[in-house]
């Protein structure tokens, strides 16, 4: 197969799966069809195309991009009768509250919603239930990727992904278990003030009550939902930037019951037709969810279209992850507040957003640690206890074991978010070094971005912070952004 050949039916594969799995996501049907679409396509991922990709004469990171592909491509294609009948299954379910059932995918927005701890503890065992009946299905893929990644001569599935994606997931693992232990104090001490403020125990705290202290009621009124997209279009232009005036970016807010809870992004023709979906559930974590959400839509409306498919399409994902980061920490930038909410009093905003923040790098370290030991093991459920007691620890709140698989996604994406929240936090430093504390004001910072954004992800995290003048990627600005927010 010669390498154009390839690259114009990965692209039509790409454009058609990701058109698949927005349906899907933003409920506009039932269950998911993608083995149809792997079968079309059935040659990007036959066995010989990994190391026939390799005699292409590609770059080296375009290679790396593209390996990652087409191993990612047949792990998939091994189990998608496995991963539709999971979304069927989710699509279909449903969850017995108040003497009628709710959707499975409405739970979690209704969970954060609940004021009554009785009543919210009673529906997140619920929402629990149903969950594990997911997890059979989910062992028997994961089993099937934990096999098939060996034959691609990696000595397991983790070598595979820290090698195609260069994740350096020893160090990585290092500096978490340091940032851990940090932050111990710190986290602890805020979750017990949040806690106690709703006259609950931690040890009688489950994940559930820290969904409620981020739904935070209290701010629905500084965060209306009336002006959720008002605010957006108005921070874009602050950029030099008119959302109007892009058509390749669509955005889908409107609440419909099989739609995921799970805001995402699909980017189905990039840069020409980019999705945007989001689930609202209320207040500020609306606002932050649309302004990730936003960031990558524009990262991929504004990418080269004459880019190598690689670097337009596939990539360190860590790169429109601190993306989405950059546009979402907006709403904790006190001129930013001022200038959109007219908020001019934000220091139980800027707390609360500061835990929001601690609390998910301390989980998705957590994870990070998880995630080894999963990919491991002989037996996927042997890891579910030490899921929940991983989890627990670090978070400080009962977790629960149901969500050993369904709290994973594929390739250790978990340390792309990690990555991503390291560089978002110097990337800002920089802007504002360049063009003043409220860069996000200037439309020159904004024409920056969007030189950024031109090369997709051809650039590595770890090299763009090079370019910004640092060794590489350091946690010590994220910890710093984290306590100067919760006023340590």
């Amino acid at each position: 197969m010669e390498p154009e050949d390839y690259f114009a039916e990965a692209e039509a594969f790409c454009r058609a799966i990701n058109a698949e799995h927005y349906a899907a996501g933003a409920g506009l049907k039932a269950g998911l069809e993608i083995s149809p679409i792997y079968t079309r396509h059935l040659r990007l991922f036959e066995g010989e195309r990994f190391e026939e990709a390799r005699r292409w004469g590609l770059e080296p990171t375009e290679e790396r991009y593209l390996l990652d592909f087409i191993a990612g491509g047949y792990l998939k294609n091994q189990t998608k009768e496995l991963t539709e009948q999971l979304a069927a299954a989710e699509s279909e379910a449903a969850v017995d509250w108040d003497e009628h059932p709710v959707a499975y995918r409405d739970a979690p927005v209704l969970i954060a919603n609940e004021a009554d701890a009785v009543r919210r503890h009673d529906l997140e065992q619920r929402y629990f239930d149903v969950m594990a009946t997911l997890n059979p299905t989910l062992e028997e893929r994961e089993k099937r990727v934990q096999r098939e990644a060996r034959g691609f001569g990696f000595t397991d599935y983790v070598a595979l992904y820290d090698e195609l994606r260069a994740l350096d997931i020893p160090g990585l693992s290092k500096s978490m278990q340091a940032f851990l232990a940090d932050t111990d104090e710190l986290y602890f001490s805020a979750l017990d003030t949040y806690l106690g403020e709703m006259r609950i125990l931690r040890d009688d705290g489950r994940r559930c009550d820290i969904a409620r202290v981020f739904r935070a009621p209290e701010l629905d009124s500084i965060f209306p939902a009336e002006r959720l997209l008002p605010t957006l279009h108005a921070t874009i232009r602050d950029l030099g930037m008119n959302l109007e005036d892009q058509s390749n970016i669509r955005l889908d807010t409107v609440p419909r019951s099989l739609k995921s809870p799970r805001a995402f992004c699909s980017p189905i023709q990039v840069p020409d037709d980019v999705r945007l979906v989001l689930k609202p559930s209320g207040g500020e974590q609306d606002y932050e969810t649309l302004l990730h959400e936003a960031g990558h839509a524009e990262h991929y409306a504004n990418v080269d279209r004459t880019l190598p498919f690689a670097y337009r399409r596939l990539g360190d994902a860590s790169v429109t992850e601190s993306y989405a980061f950059l546009l979402e920490y907006l709403a904790v930038d006190r001129g930013w507040l001022r200038r959109h909410l007219g908020v001019t009093q934000p220091e139980a905003l800027l707390r609360l957003v500061g835990f929001h923040k601690l609390y998910f790098l301390r989980r998705y370290g957590a994870k990070l640690l998880y995630e080894q030991e999963l990919h491991r093991a002989d037996e996927p459920s042997d890891v579910a206890p030490f899921y929940d007691e991983l989890l627990t620890r670090h978070v400080g709140v009962g977790y629960g074991p149901e969500s050993y698989l369904t709290d994973v996604d594929a390739g250790f994406y978990c340390a792309a978010y990690l990555r991503a929240w390291i560089f978002e936090a110097q990337h800002r430093r920089y802007l504002q070094r360049e063009f003043d504390d409220e860069w996000y004001r200037n439309p020159k910072a904004g024409k920056f971005l969007v030189e950024l954004w031109r090369d997709g992800q051809r650039h590595p995290v770890e090299e763009l912070a090079r370019f910004m003048g640092y060794e590489g990627l350091d946690m010590a600005p994220v910890t710093e952004d984290i306590r100067t927010l919760m006023g340590a």
